[in-house]
Order: C-alpha cells, then sequence, then structure tokens
C-alpha cells in the first residue's frame, strides 16, 4: 500500500515567476486563459499569482505573513473569488464550496470532486460577478479565477462574456480549463491565453519522491506513465496499478497466441474484467503497450539495440522483442489504438464492460 505524503514543489516555477514580473512591471493581463492538460500546475499558479496580486507586501511574490495571504491561504479573502461546477441545489452547492476548496489544496493535481453532473451555472457566476464588480475591500485588486471552465452552460458563457466585454476595474480575471477548444471563440480571443507545458520528468519524480512512498525502482515507470502530468498520479502510484498492468500484457498476449473461443472462455471468468473501473485501467495499459509495439515494431532485428528510451513500459522491452513475432501478426496497431477509443465510448453509454474488452480482444487479430 502506497502512502501519500504532504505536496512542497512548485510546479511551473519558471512561467509563475514570469506572470510575477509582469504583474510588478504592471504589464499583467487583466484577463488571462490558463490552459493545458490536467495534473500540470493550472490550479497551483492560479492560486499563488492571485496571493501574489493581494499581497500587502508587494515587495515579495507573495509574503505568507500579511492579513491578505493568510485570508488566501485561509480561502476567505473578501477580494479573491472562486467559480467552478457545482450541484445546482443553493444549499448543496453552499456546503461543498470551501470543502472543495480544500480538497484542491490537499490534491492540487487532481479533481477535487468526480460529480460529472456538476456544471457552472447562470446562478453561480452571476453571483461571481457580482462580488467582483465591488470595490476591493482589503487589496488594492480583486482576483477571480474559474476553474473547470469548459464545464460551463451556454448561458453562463453568454454572461461571462459580458464581463470580458466590460471588465471591472482593479480586477483580473484567470479562467482555467485543459479543453479550451468547448469555450466561446469569442470568449477566447477576449482572453490572453498562457499554455502550461507537461512538467519535466525531473519534477514529476522529485513530486513521487516527496509525496509518496513507493520503491525507487517505480519511479520512472510512474514517472513515464504520468507524461507530463500528475492528475491521476495516485492511481499510477497504487500496487493494483501494477497488478494491472501485467494483467494487461498476459491477456495480450493471450490475444495474439489463442484461438478465439479458448480466450473468451478464459477472459470469462478473469476478474479484472468484472467491473468498469478495472476495465478502464486496463486501457491505459494496452494503449501504452500498443503505442510501445509501434516503436518495437518499426526497430531493426539486429541485436543489441535499446529501445527502452523511446518506451512507456521501457521495463518490458526484453518481454515485447521475445514476443514480437507474435506481436507483428497484429492487424495495423494504429488501428487498434483507435479501437481502444471505441472501447472507451461504449463505456461511456454504460456497456457491459467485460463483453466490451473481450471484443477488443477477439479483434486483435482480425482484419
Amino acid at each position: 500500500m502506497t502512502t501519500a505524503k504532504t505536496q512542497t514543489l512548485l510546479p511551473q516555477a519558471e512561467l509563475y515567476e514570469r506572470l510575477c514580473r509582469l504583474f510588478h512591471e504592471n504589464r499583467l493581463p487583466s484577463s488571462l486563459l490558463f490552459a493545458g492538460k490536467k495534473g500540470v500546475g493550472k490550479w497551483v499558479v492560479a492560486n499563488l499569482l492571485a496571493k501574489t496580486i493581494t499581497c500587502q507586501n508587494p515587495a515579495d511574490n507573495f509574503c505568507g505573513e500579511c492579513a491578505s495571504c493568510r485570508q488566501a491561504i485561509a480561502f476567505c479573502h473578501p477580494d479573491i473569488y472562486y467559480l467552478f461546477p457545482l450541484p445546482k441545489d443553493e444549499d448543496k452547492a453552499d456546503k461543498l464550496y470551501l470543502p472543495y476548496l480544500q480538497q484542491k489544496q490537499q490534491r492540487p493535481f487532481s479533481d477535487a470532486s468526480d460529480d460529472v453532473t456538476s456544471f457552472v451555472t447562470i446562478d453561480n457566476i452571476r453571483k461571481f460577478q457580482s462580488n467582483l464588480s465591488r470595490h476591493p475591500s482589503l487589496a488594492k485588486f480583486k482576483v477571480g479565477i474559474i476553474y473547470e471552465a469548459e464545464r460551463m452552460l451556454p448561458a453562463t458563457m453568454d454572461s461571462l462574456l459580458k464581463t470580458l466585454e466590460e471588465p471591472p476595474r482593479d480586477s483580473f480575471l484567470i479562467v482555467c480549463t485543459d479543453q479550451p477548444r468547448f469555450l466561446l471563440a469569442t470568449i477566447r480571443s477576449r482572453l490572453q491565453r498562457v499554455s502550461f507545458p507537461a512538467l519535466e520528468s525531473k519534477f514529476v519524480e522529485s513530486y513521487l519522491q516527496q509525496n509518496f512512498e513507493i520503491p525507487e525502482k517505480e519511479f520512472g515507470i510512474v514517472a513515464r506513465f504520468a507524461a507530463g502530468a500528475l492528475y491521476n498520479v495516485e492511481q499510477f502510484v497504487e500496487k493494483a496499478f501494477f497488478e494491472a498492468r501485467e494483467t494487461a500484457f498476459d491477456l495480450l498476449t493471450n490475444a495474439v497466441t489463442m484461438p478465439a473461443s479458448d480466450l473468451v472462455v478464459k477472459c470469462s471468468g478473469n476478474a479484472a474484467l468484472e467491473n468498469r473501473e478495472k476495465v478502464e485501467r486496463l486501457l491505459i495499459h494496452w494503449q501504452s503497450m500498443l503505442r510501445d509495439l509501434m516503436v518495437i515494431n518499426t526497430l531493426p532485428l539486429q541485436t543489441g539495440i535499446d529501445p527502452s528510451q523511446a518506451l512507456i513500459n521501457f521495463d518490458y522491452a526484453d518481454r515485447y522483442l521475445e514476443h514480437r513475432g507474435r506481436f507483428a501478426s497484429l492487424q495495423r496497431v494504429e488501428q487498434q489504438i483507435e479501437k481502444l477509443e471505441q472501447v472507451r465510448s461504449e463505456l461511456r453509454r454504460n456497456v457491459n464492460p467485460k463483453m466490451a474488452a473481450i471484443s477488443f480482444l477477439v479483434g486483435l487479430n482480425q482484419p
């Protein structure tokens, strides 16, 4: 069992410092779009920048000791406002507001809520806009942070557009999303985009070392899977993740060595296929393994070539090569990766997860 510690590293340090310099030089745009995939530090930088903007000791990025910083850290600053997906019911939304922020503080690279039915509603944004239009009460500026902006309803986006057309005085707006294409083009055009790159592998490994008690040999494997983002990294460090990876490889080799009828019988009683969560975990591994096979299949057959640097599952390099002849029979690996995406879509439509997985495996060697 892995155990989590406390995150202390600063992601996107150079990007944060650049934004701070722009603010201190009075050149920071008042409306920003933080865009980048989940788990690359948008939430962390947005909150640090809000503390910098409202800090009462402007010589520092933020001092962490003044009244403004203390209230910002406790999420009770009168000039910092948050907007994110919440239940439509106002009572439920009020009860979940502070717990959401506290959860993001503890696990900044993960979703604070897995409730996909929550959206940023028109009522939510009207309250947010009302707060943002007030005069600052403690700091010189107000800061509004919209998180998971891709989950704004159409009417919410229309309302946000009005704010962008007539921004409140002495205010900064930070809109965070991993899917900017879902925002209206007119909204994107009025926001200064700040692109968040993937995190460097050294940062990811340092984060793992400081936050999780896992064997040192697994740091590199997990960092490779994280692919520069720490979203769902908790899942990657669980023992079950590595067990599922081994199962995924076994099923993949079975699929290219067994007759379809035998494969179906073997899979029918496999506990790793019994529910959606487990199948989705297998899909992660199958995708990475198929991607690795694309690399392996392009390598010359001569011995002495080390493919591990180009592989996600680099510790499986010898096993890939051992079964290379069998995997070579796969009908275009690219097509199989596309089929995996179809399986994901089917799972979202509540298709039987075991049948979806078996169908994929059986179809691996079919034209």
